[in-house]
């Protein structure tokens, strides 16, 4: 199958299983809880290690033995090996190529978007045949229209992978921005989960997810809601303050991945403080699927 075809509008049939059918299989085995990796100059301190390309190396090291057998999803945050330059972004490159070795799900966080060609580049890089840094997933945002990052979901079609589109963040400046009426009426918010629901009505394939953060609460029951049977990424847990107990009421929730960093990874001095907040994260997610 040509590399061409990611770029265009066509949708064959996906490998089997896609993203969706394997992320519900990790859930059976660890539920769905996704361990946010942000390995920041304060984390690798914590952690007793150099803020340097060797000390990231290391995190990484840890994190795979320490995580191994407890965890399905892992979600890294690209900034963080980005800052350290080419050497950061190889450390990501086998840190992601070793964790899904182990059969865990990697949910690249890069909230990558753009138009034409470079949107076409960014589904070659993460989801390509020839992908160094190939994920399962990843995120993406649609500030230059839902439309445009087209080859991005139909590359992750033809990988078997996913794209998550941030609906509504975790974040309180982007309240203004995702709250905003479109020419129809509806929020921004609104108008992109519509269009998520749309995409994967067309392609058949569910492979379209959104980002809402869990600190939204009940201000995203309308965006949940016109998701239909969408993935729902929800960061936020623990630092933000946000809890996995939030997400519960949500007729949606069995849909959800929670996700937390900080609020795990701050026991990084200690490996039995890191399983035991990993394990309860893991426990408490796993009432989502009840």
């Amino acid at each position: 199958m040509s590399a061409s075809m990611a770029t265009t509008g066509e949708n064959p049939k996906p490998p089997s299983p896609g993203f969706i059918e394997r992320w519900r299989q990790s859930v059976a085995r660890f539920g769905p809880f996704c361990l946010g990796v942000d390995p920041s100059s304060d984390v690798l301190r914590r952690w007793g290690l150099p803020d340097s390309p060797e000390g990231l190396a290391v995190f990484c090291e840890r994190l795979i033995q320490w995580t191994d057998g407890l965890v399905g999803t892992l979600k890294p945050q690209m900034a963080f090996f980005e800052r350290f330059g080419a050497r950061g972004f190889g450390v990501l490159e086998q840190f992601v190529a070793q964790l899904r070795r182990r059969g865990a799900l990697v949910l690249l966080d890069g909230k990558r978007g753009d138009i034409g060609t470079t949107c076409a580049a960014y589904a070659q890089a993460y989801f390509g045949a020839a992908s160094s840094c190939r994920v399962d997933a990843m995120t993406a945002h649609a500030y230059l229209g839902f439309a445009a990052l087209e080859p991005l979901f139909a590359a992750a079609d033809l990988a078997g992978g996913a794209v998550f589109v941030v609906v509504a963040s975790s974040n309180p400046e982007g309240a203004a921005l995702q709250a905003a009426a479109t020419s129809d009426g509806a929020s921004v918010a609104l108008a992109l989960a519509r269009a998520i629901r749309r995409r994967n009505d067309a392609s058949g394939t569910n492979s379209c997810g959104a980002v809402i953060g869990a600190t939204q609460g009940e201000a995203a029951r309308d965006a949940l809601d016109a998701l239909g049977t969408a993935l729902v990424l929800a960061p936020g847990i623990g630092a933000q303050g946000a809890t996995i107990a939030d997400l519960a009421h949500f007729s949606h929730r069995r849909n959800i991945i929670p996700s937390a960093s900080r609020a795990v990874l701050d026991c990084g001095h200690d490996a039995t403080a890191f399983r035991r907040q990993l394990e309860q994260h893991v426990a408490d997610a796993m009432a989502l699927t009840r």
